[in-house]
Formats: structure tokens, C-alpha cells, sequence
């Protein structure tokens, strides 16, 4: 005897997406005559009509209503004055990104979690710590959350706890970012600081000749670029990256621009004795359009210092009116404020403007434009070397040269667009000179 086969319905879901893409064809079909009414589109498209109108009541209705009151509520978060003690039930930030681009399957942010009756106390804990410029990590808010939550200890393992603290901290609408700038001092000081200097330079440099105002500074240009990202399968849990021989090898790379974003010459520093072998042989085979020195920790001293002045700055003053007074901006590093080097700059016509400590991340332009441009185009280089390097000569991950390294940085500083060394000077907020 054969049974019969019993028909088992199973319910599909659809992204946003798929249903706002579906009530805009239907409706486009009527629009455009191509269809006598919504039922017949819905049929020629496949798509249920009582589908197409509950989800036009959705993306019309709910999903507006939806929008607005999670986006008014997002607004407020970031600050400890938005914090208040009743806890609002909406949507994350990250769930409205997702509505956006049609990912998510449904606009009810989901049910309440272990932590939702205690935002306001954790969101506090978070921010009070992020004005402060203190890092907040998954750990820290776990052990506070076990602090005031009831039985949140008891009920759950430590890496269940963790995993309920991170699913709360995306529903608020927070991320855990890679920092961007490392300071001792509190940043809420140094943006003051930032902001006060600022401002005095505004008034000093408003009446000057653009090309007559300068800023000099030294980057690290390392002799290689391993990343710590890699495409890789899936599953894997440890991910192998080969380093050179050499990894920490490394020069010195002093750029000058001036505030209308012409360059002075480029001045490189490697590692070894000023009057050594590598001074006298290998640096007369380097490209001529970049200034050399040695020292023993590729880094700028007093005598590299005086060099560069000699090099690089005194030629370019050269060019200058006689009756032109220069401005230097450097920042508050060691050998820039000596003695010997403040005079020698000095004798030379030029004035010395020293950018606050720690404020340098805000305030200087070459920090703020140029360094990161500058030594993405040497990597990409250095990429583009090793990839050939590698095919030709086996699996070996080999150090460039001294001269490769300089060939770099000479090809690359003088490509460098002039837009983005006047841009440079135009961070938001700190603009050396408001239009």
C-alpha cells in the first residue's frame, strides 16, 4: 500500500531588499500600463499578492516610523549629557545601516537582553572612560556589567558572559575600533591646547606669503611593509605571515612643505658612521634628487640637524627677497629646540615656531596629510618589488637595498599632489587659515 506523501509547507523569509525591489517592480509595471492592476503584475513578476500589500505597509508604514525613531535616538548617544536613566527601546545604528542597504529580514530589533535594563548604567561606564581617552575593552564592561547586573555572574559561563556583552554593545550601536592616535596626555586637553595654538597662528600667518610659511618633520620609512592581513580559508586558527631577515630595518625620511604646498628636497637618514664605507660608496650611487646622512640610529641629531639646515633650508632661503622673514613650524622635539640649531636657523633670516607636545596629531600638516600618502606610495612599491622578487627568486622574503629604498622615496615624494600638501593644513577644526 502506498502512503501518501504528506505536503510540507515550510515558511521562506525574504531580506528588505527583495520586498522593497518587489513593491517598486509591481508598482512600476501599473505605472508604465505594462499591467491592467496590482493583481496581474504580482502574477506576471511571481510575486503573492498579499505579500506585496502587507509589504507595503511594512517599508510605507512601520519601517518609516521604525526609522525615524531609532535615528532620532542614535543622534543623542555619544555624549554622558544623552544618557538617561529610562531605556528606550529601538533599533541599533548598525540595524539602520542595514535596513539601508536591505540586509536585514525584519525591522523588530529582536527581544530584550540580560543587559537592556541596565543601559543607561553601562553606557555610562563606557563614555565616562571614552572622554577620558582610556580604552574600554569587552572584559571591562563584562566584569562591571557583573557588578550591577543580579545573578549575571551566576547564570552564565565567561565566554557566554562576553558574548552577551558584545551582542549588547552592537545593539547600542557601538564598535570596537583600531586607535588611531597614542598619547600620554589626556586628548581632551590636548585638543585645548590644539585649539589655542591654532588660533595664535591664524593671526600670525594670515598676512604672510603662503610660500613663505614652512613645516618640516621626520617620518620612519621602514624597509619593509609586512601586513598583519592576509586573505586566507576560512576556519584556519593561526594564520602564517613570513617577515625578511631585516624586519626592523629602517630609515629616517625628513619632508618640508611649505603652507602652499610646494616641497623642499627630501632628506633620508639610513643607520652607520657619517664617514663610513656606505657614506663614501654606496651614497654618491643614490638618486640626486634627495639630501643623505648618516647616523647611528638612522634617526635626526643635532649634527643630521644641521645638515638638513645647510642642505635643504638654506638653499631654498636663498631664493627667497632679502627683505622676506620666513616662518618655520616644527614640532617640540629635543634637537629642534637646541640651542645651536634655534641659531642657526636664526642667522639664516628665519623664524622658529614650536607646535605644542601632543598636539602635533591635530596641528601639524605633515602629520595630518602627507606622512600617510607619502609612505602608502613606498609601500605600494615595496609591494610591487617583492611580489617580482618572490616569483623570480623562490619563496626567499629578501631586504631591499639602501638605493632601492631611496629610489623609492625620491619617486615617490616628488609625486606627491600639491592639493594634498595644501590640504593638509585644513583639518577640520584646525585649519591654519579659515577661507
Amino acid at each position: 500500500m502506498v502512503q501518501a506523501v504528506k505536503d510540507v509547507r515550510h515558511r521562506k523569509s525574504y531580506t528588505l531588499k527583495h520586498k522593497r525591489s518587489s513593491v517598486r517592480a509591481v508598482r512600476a509595471m501599473v505605472a508604465n500600463q505594462q499591467a491592467a492592476n496590482i493583481a496581474s503584475a504580482c502574477r506576471i513578476l511571481n510575486v503573492d499578492r498579499r505579500l506585496f500589500y502587507r509589504w507595503k505597509c511594512l517599508l510605507e508604514g512601520d519601517g518609516k516610523a521604525q526609522g525615524e525613531t531609532s535615528g532620532s535616538a542614535s543622534d543623542n548617544r555619544g555624549t554622558l549629557d544623552s544618557i538617561n536613566t529610562t531605556v528606550v527601546r529601538v533599533a541599533p545604528v548598525s540595524s539602520l545601516k542595514n535596513v539601508l542597504h536591505g540586509h536585514l529580514r525584519t525591522l523588530h530589533p529582536g527581544r530584550l537582553g540580560m543587559l537592556s535594563s541596565h543601559e543607561p548604567e553601562l553606557l555610562r561606564f563606557i563614555f565616562e572612560f571614552r572622554e577620558q581617552g582610556i580604552q574600554v575593552t569587552t572584559r571591562m564592561v563584562r566584569k562591571f556589567a557583573e557588578k550591577i547586573v543580579p545573578n549575571f555572574q551566576v547564570r552564565t559561563h565567561r565566554v557566554l558572559r562576553n558574548e552577551v556583552v558584545r551582542r549588547f554593545l552592537r545593539r547600542v550601536g557601538l564598535t570596537h575600533r583600531v586607535g588611531t592616535h597614542v598619547a600620554q596626555a589626556n586628548n581632551k586637553m590636548s585638543e585645548a591646547a590644539s585649539r589655542e595654538f591654532i588660533e595664535f597662528m591664524r593671526q600670525k600667518v594670515q598676512n604672510m606669503n603662503p610660500d613663505h610659511v614652512l613645516n618640516m618633520d621626520q617620518t620612519p620609512i621602514p624597509f619593509t611593509f609586512h601586513a598583519n592581513r592576509t586573505w586566507s580559508e576560512k576556519g584556519m586558527r593561526t594564520i602564517h605571515i613570513r617577515a625578511s631577515t631585516s624586519d626592523t630595518k629602517r630609515a629616517t625620511l625628513a619632508a618640508t612643505v611649505t603652507m602652499s604646498g610646494d616641497l623642499l628636497p627630501p632628506f633620508l637618514i639610513f643607520k652607520g658612521e657619517p664617514n663610513g664605507r656606505i657614506a663614501k660608496q654606496e651614497i654618491p650611487t643614490f638618486p640626486e634628487m634627495c639630501h643623505y646622512a648618516m647616523q647611528k640610529k638612522a634617526w635626526m641629531d643635532e649634527a643630521v640637524m644641521m645638515k638638513w639646515i645647510d642642505e635643504c633650508l638654506k638653499p631654498w632661503k636663498n631664493t627667497l627677497p632679502s627683505t622676506a622673514v620666513p616662518l618655520l613650524i616644527l614640532d617640540s622635539f629635543r634637537v629642534h629646540m637646541m640651542g645651536p640649531v634655534v641659531k642657526m636657523i636664526q642667522q639664516l633670516g628665519i623664524e622658529v615656531q614650536y607646535i605644542p607636545g601632543g598636539c602635533t596629531y591635530l596641528c601639524q600638516p605633515i602629520d595630518v596629510g602627507v606622512n600617510r600618502p607619502l609612505k602608502k606610495a613606498v609601500e605600494n612599491l615595496w609591494e610591487d618589488w617583492m611580489y617580482d622578487e618572490v616569483g623570480e627568486n623562490g619563496w626567499d622574503v629578501a631586504t631591499p637595498s639602501r638605493k632601492m629604498i631611496a629610489t623609492w622615496v625620491s619617486e615617490v615624494y616628488w609625486t606627491i599632489d600639491q592639493k594634498i600638501c595644501k590640504n593638509a593644513r585644513k583639518k577640520e577644526g584646525y585649519e591654519w587659515v579659515v577661507d
